[in-house]
């Protein structure tokens, strides 16, 4: 089973780079197994370029009939459905505009346009960044003018949550969302969202968008990328994103001042590593890394399997990890987390007023409420179980999911 899943793993990393450069993949596809290799098509939301590069070369990767039919009818819905969410990003960019509201966009579509077309690059949700003094005001917009619902259960306190029709709004007000610490304490003193160094990425002939700039926009990417690689798990088409953003923007990128940054956070090895990944497999300007700089995983075929299959051991597994609570420490910079499977377990239970969920944020301003904090998490956590069964991860298999993300961040350099 492992044997098949590392060939699965290899097929599917090969046609994803197919898909950018058009040169025959140097594998096999005669025994692949196309319906799971779609499966993690859909699960690294990649499945309309992967789709578009087996119908370039049918005969060479010999998907049978039946299932390239259903295959293709499935990838005309998702690309109706990320025309429709691009026109609605349009309708909503446009109504911030005229407000007078300025939206910096996060990753989504400036990196979209990196890619052979806009629409192969898709996600539900758009990542805006908004000048808190503006919140009330793109909140009224939001609801009241462009009939958004608010998602108050899901906000967090920078980070607040709107949908509409098949389109999820994240509307930032800081780009760290709610969490702190050391290594937020160095991101902030970058400043990366100061307005002088913003630029306008054209998206297409109609719309042009406000970003990051390209020094600032890469360090805030792949800080998300370790964020998310530490609490669940990333997809492999961030690799992609790195590798083209690089590419295009390679001149006008800081490369001392990435890695300087990088460095201070001890998350350096893991760049390198991510790095070294994006010129072997996506052709990234080998220019940006010299060769005696590259680090490499302790066992490779983990750290790709990990990502191509997005953190999950099991596809069947349709849980949500919520590990935060557990994995936070590591992303916020408090490596003294637990050297010891007791001791994070002690945190994950117990977590201190630093490292508690902002939603009972009444015990960091009151510490003495912090014992009802853990009773008030606990029940949360037992109606969310009680309420939404497998969907969510009970205390024994977040504790399993947290020790095996700790193993992933080892052998990727991150620890």
């Amino acid at each position: 089973m492992n044997s098949d899943k590392a060939l699965l793993t290899q097929q599917f990393i090969r046609l994803q780079k197919y898909a950018l450069d058009n040169i025959r993949p140097d594998i096999s596809y005669a025994d692949c197994d196309w319906e799971t290799l779609i499966s993690l098509g859909g699960l690294n939301k990649c499945g309309l370029i992967l789709n578009n590069a087996v119908n370039k070369d049918p005969d060479f990767f010999a998907v049978d009939k039946e299932t390239l039919d259903k295959w293709n009818n499935k990838a005309r819905k998702e690309f109706l459905d990320s025309y429709n969410r691009f026109s609605e990003f349009k309708r909503v960019y446009s109504s911030l505009q005229e407000e007078g509201i300025r939206a910096v966009v996060l990753k989504g579509y400036v990196l979209a346009v990196l890619y052979p077309d806009v629409f192969s690059r898709y996600s539900s949700d758009l990542d805006i960044k908004l000048d808190p003094k503006d919140r009330d005001k793109v909140h009224e917009l939001l609801t009241q003018k462009l009939g958004f619902s608010y998602n108050e259960a899901d906000s967090k306190n920078n980070v607040q949550l709107y949908m509409h029709g098949n389109l999820l709004i994240e509307a930032h007000y800081t780009l760290w969302e709610d969490y702190h610490g050391d290594n937020i304490d160095v991101l902030r003193k970058q400043k990366l969202d100061d307005p002088d160094t913003f630029v306008l990425i054209p998206v297409t002939e109609d719309i042009s968008v406000w970003t990051l700039g390209h020094t600032e926009h890469l360090i805030l990417q792949m800080f998300h990328i370790i964020k998310h690689y530490i609490v669940e798990g990333i997809e492999s088409r961030y690799l992609i994103d790195i590798a083209l953003f690089v590419n295009k923007y390679k001149d006008e990128i800081d490369f001392q001042r990435f890695f300087r940054v990088f460095k201070e956070m001890n998350f350096e090895n893991f760049c390198a590593v991510f790095f070294t990944k994006c010129i072997e497999y996506f052709g990234m300007d080998e220019s940006v890394l010299a060769r005696e700089d590259r680090v490499y995983p302790e066992d490779e075929t983990a750290f790709i399997q990990d990502i191509v299959f997005v953190g999950k051991r099991d596809l069947k597994d349709n849980s949500s990890y919520s590990l935060l609570g557990i994995l936070s420490p590591y992303v916020n910079g408090k490596k003294e987390a637990g050297d010891k499977k007791s001791g994070r377990m002690l945190k994950a239970l117990f977590p201190s007023v630093s490292d508690i969920d902002d939603k009972y944020a009444y015990c960091k301003k009151y510490h003495f409420l912090l014992p009802v904090a853990w009773v008030h998490r606990a029940v949360r956590t037992i109606f969310f179980k009680l309420t939404k069964g497998n969907k969510v991860y009970g205390v024994k298999d977040k504790i399993t999911g947290s020790e095996y993300r700790i193993r992933m961040m080892k052998n990727s350099k991150i620890l």
